[in-house]
């Protein structure tokens, strides 16, 4: 739990310091509307017109705001953009936007944007547009602070999964390993667990070691057949690169102790082929 409260600690601290390090511009959306309205005002003023009607804003997109005016007017980029700049500096406008003055034709006659680079100029500055009917596109190009605040919440979210992966994979190994732990063979009245190397023997449980379960395996996937000495010490002993002889025997004889609480079952040898395990 502490570890999780951690990660979660984590996680809101840098949300909180990437969303103060972005260009996060919160201003209500009437606010804005206002302030979009004085721009159009402030630039008709300067076109010594103080009649006509800066029309209501539109708002194209959560980021894209239009402004529109209600008869043709001339236009100052200049003007445009000092008006904008005193937006920005008291917070009405982001540090972050991109600006277009287009015509009923939908063709942009003046574009630039903020930030500007290497402390540049916006172009085309002191050449006045001809009067015509115009309108303004505002664009914020600040990311939104559902964006930023996924972004602090990445580590969380990663470390969360993770370990959910970690955990379904955990839980799957060791559903796998309880189904082994299942899993056996039927030797008469024993029970005999491979992966597990033992025996249970009339409730009492025997340890095997792993040649002694590799032998026993053979045996019991062949009850009451004959299995040759070669083939037990093929599979038993020859990837050791030696094959034995009276070692085999050895261990017949401490299988063959395994099982004498069960008289009905036996390891009898074959004279000169193998061995054979009987079940009665």
């Amino acid at each position: 739990m502490l570890r999780y409260f951690s990660i979660l600690l984590f996680s809101v601290t840098v949300s909180i310091f990437v969303y103060m390090a972005s260009d996060a511009f919160t201003v209500p959306e009437q606010q804005q509307t206002v302030s979009f309205r004085r721009i159009g005002h402030k630039l008709l003023l300067v076109g010594r017109d103080s009649t006509s009607r800066v029309l209501p804003v539109k708002k194209v997109s959560d980021n894209t705001f239009e402004i529109h005016f209600e008869k043709p007017f001339t236009l100052n980029p200049d003007t445009l953009v000092n008006i904008l700049k005193a937006e920005e500096k008291v917070g009405l406008l982001p540090e972050s936007y991109i600006v277009n003055v287009r015509d009923y034709k939908d063709n942009i006659h003046y574009a630039y944007s903020m930030p500007l680079e290497n402390g540049e100029s916006p172009p085309c500055l002191a050449r006045s547009l001809p009067k015509a009917r115009y309108y303004i596109t505002i664009s914020f190009t600040h990311q939104s602070n559902i964006a930023w605040l996924s972004a602090g919440m990445l580590p969380l979210f990663l470390v969360v999964g993770w370990q959910f992966y970690n955990k379904k994979k955990y839980n799957s190994v060791n559903s796998k390993n309880s189904d082994k732990a299942d899993d056996y063979l039927k030797i008469g009245e024993v029970n005999y667990y491979p992966s597990l190397q033992k025996l249970t023997v009339r409730g009492e449980n025997i340890s095997l070691t792993a040649k002694e379960a590799r032998v026993l395996t053979i045996f019991a996937q062949n009850i009451n057949k004959e299995v040759t000495r070669e083939r037990l010490q093929k599979e038993v002993w020859e990837d050791e690169g030696v094959i034995v002889g009276r070692s085999l025997d050895m261990f017949i004889s401490k299988l063959r102790k395994k099982f004498k609480d069960e008289p009905s079952i036996q390891i009898i040898n074959i004279h000169g082929k193998g061995y054979k395990l009987i079940v009665e």
